[in-house]
């Protein structure tokens, strides 16, 4: 009887040794939300910044990628500018969900390749449509993944603004005669026909339509045409955006 009872003892003690000895992630997890509670200023980014060195090493890929995307969003809403996520990737990658650390490496490539600087567009319309696809099969790859939903809905819409709309400095209908460029024309045309099943396709295909029937012409100064315009491409946007994730 005594060594039965002794044997029970042993083996409580060692799953407590392995599950009762182990780090509170919850605990952790509500301490690292409470620095995040305060204004984000430096001193407190810092500070969590430290928390995470501290503790994100003890915690699973669930609780990790939730803490470093809570981070992330505290950083941004201080300043915008304030992720290199190039270093971002380095130091967190190792820790969080491969799908998180998959949109990271898209962040990346958009701070290392912008889409658009000071309003120019540093794509041709070609790459522009390519780089939305891309960003595309991510989301169709990853869709039931929730925390970064609203961000890639966020992304996927801005490309999307942009292959139809254009920039202030790269505008899609030529100021001067108001013509449609032709270079967007070409390039929207071959990617219909090599990517007709994507949502990119759709939004191009209703894009035409409407460019038919203005007769690929627009002034922006003429305030029904312009409406007209700025309303379909808005509409555009927030179509393919819920088709993305269907």
């Amino acid at each position: 009887m005594k060594r039965s009872l002794a044997i029970i003892l042993s083996l409580l003690l060692a799953i407590g040794a392995l599950t009762g000895c182990g780090p509170d992630q919850e605990k952790i997890q509500e301490d690292f939300i409470a620095i995040l509670d305060k204004p984000a200023a430096e001193d407190t980014i810092q500070e969590a910044s430290d928390f995470l060195d501290q503790y994100l090493s003890k915690m699973d890929a669930e609780y990790a990628s939730q803490m470093i995307h809570e981070y992330e969003h505290y950083i941004l809403d201080f300043n915008q500018k304030g992720i290199n996520y190039e270093d971002w990737l380095k130091k967190y990658e190792k820790y969080i969900d491969p799908v998180l650390a998959g949109f990271y490496q898209l962040m990346a490539k958009e701070q290392s390749s912008p889409m658009a600087t000071d309003t120019v567009l540093n794509l041709s319309w070609e790459e522009l449509a390519q780089r939305t696809y891309e960003i595309e099969l991510f989301i169709k790859e990853n869709k039931d993944y929730q925390p970064i939903r609203d961000d890639l809905t966020w992304i996927y819409g801005n490309y999307v603004n942009a292959l139809v709309m254009g920039t202030n400095e790269t505008p899609i209908f030529d100021y001067k005669t108001h013509g449609f460029s032709e270079e967007a024309k070409t390039a929207y045309a071959a990617f219909i026909n090599k990517h007709s099943d994507s949502a990119t396709a759709w939004a191009l295909t209703e894009y035409f339509t409407y460019l038919n029937s203005i007769g690929f012409t627009m002034d922006y100064n003429d305030k029904i045409s312009s409406k007209l315009f700025f309303d379909t491409c808005d509409w555009l946007v927030s179509e393919s955006g819920k088709r993305v994730f269907q």
